[in-house]
């Protein structure tokens, strides 16, 4: 009798497991990123390696879909690259389209992925260069190699940020390259492009050209060190080289709108309400 019931027992499930098997031949799974042939690759250089965390967790290259990225379902990250090294390896599967940065970023040990922690983006190379350059993928050109990042360890120590806006005025020339946020802890000399780097209290933020009209208002989110600050302003940069930097404008002093407003961060800060214009009639 109990040999009857395991083989009825026996039978019953083989039963059930067929028809299952029946109906997931007929259902269509999305793989997701795993059947895309299209993706980024290249290498990340690190520098400054004296200045690298010993809180670190991973290191992963991302790619914006949207800038600047409503959240982080606007990103696409590679896997976890070696960051004990000088260079580093890295690919990312992505949908074809457009992407308008692609960046490194690293994570503390005990915390979540954030903006504020970047360490490089693509077209930032040192010591003078800055200029936010997208990567498009399409159906005739699905995959972009050497899309090579500089990644700087020194901004793994940004522990505070400023916030505000920037209003643009006159028209955007046709021969920008760039339009750049930095706040500096001395006036900077735009004729001593490497000498801005001594005193840059972060990585320069670039402004997407498209966010920029006659009239327009873009709010900014720097992350910069903590300490005192003299100068926070906007620059334009045309093409063909970061020697044609000019002043857009800067944050005004309340007291005396015709001197640069200072102000000094705590470490762990955030300073909001930093608000100035920019103007594209200073540009010669």
């Amino acid at each position: 009798m109990n040999e009857k019931r395991a083989i009825h027992i026996q039978m019953k499930w083989k039963i059930i497991l067929s028809l299952l098997l029946i109906l997931l031949a007929g259902c269509e799974f999305d793989k997701g990123l795993d059947v895309l042939k299209s993706r980024i690759s290249g290498e990340v250089v690190f520098l400054g390696t004296e200045s690298r965390p010993d809180n670190i967790d991973e290191v992963r290259v991302v790619a914006v879909a949207n800038f600047p990225p409503s959240g982080l379902a606007d990103v696409f990250f590679s896997e976890a690259i070696p960051f004990d090294r000088d260079t580093a390896k890295y690919e990312i599967l992505l949908p074809l389209g457009d992407y308008p940065a692609v960046g490194v970023l690293w994570k503390p040990r005990g915390k979540d992925w954030a903006f504020t922690s970047l360490l490089g983006f693509y077209g930032f190379e040192p010591p003078a260069s800055a200029s936010l350059q997208p990567v498009t993928l399409t159906e005739n050109e699905p995959i972009a190699t050497d899309i090579d990042l500089f990644a700087l360890w020194e901004l793994a120590r940004l522990d505070a940020e400023i916030s505000g806006t920037v209003t643009f005025q006159g028209e955007l020339p046709e021969n920008t390259d760039t339009v750049l946020l930095a706040a500096f802890t001395g006036i900077p000399d735009l004729n001593n492009v490497i000498s801005l780097l001594g005193i840059l209290g972060g990585l320069p933020l670039p402004v997407p050209l498209n966010n920029i009209s006659p009239g327009a208002t873009y709010e900014f989110q720097l992350p910069v060190r903590s300490g005192g600050y003299k100068y926070l302003a906007a620059f334009w940069v045309a093409k063909g080289g970061f020697e044609t930097i000019q002043l857009l404008g800067f944050l005004p002093d309340p007291q005396d709108p015709d001197k640069p407003r200072a102000f000094t961060l705590p470490a762990d800060s955030v300073l909001s309400g930093l608000d100035f214009i920019a103007d594209f009639e200073m540009v010669k």
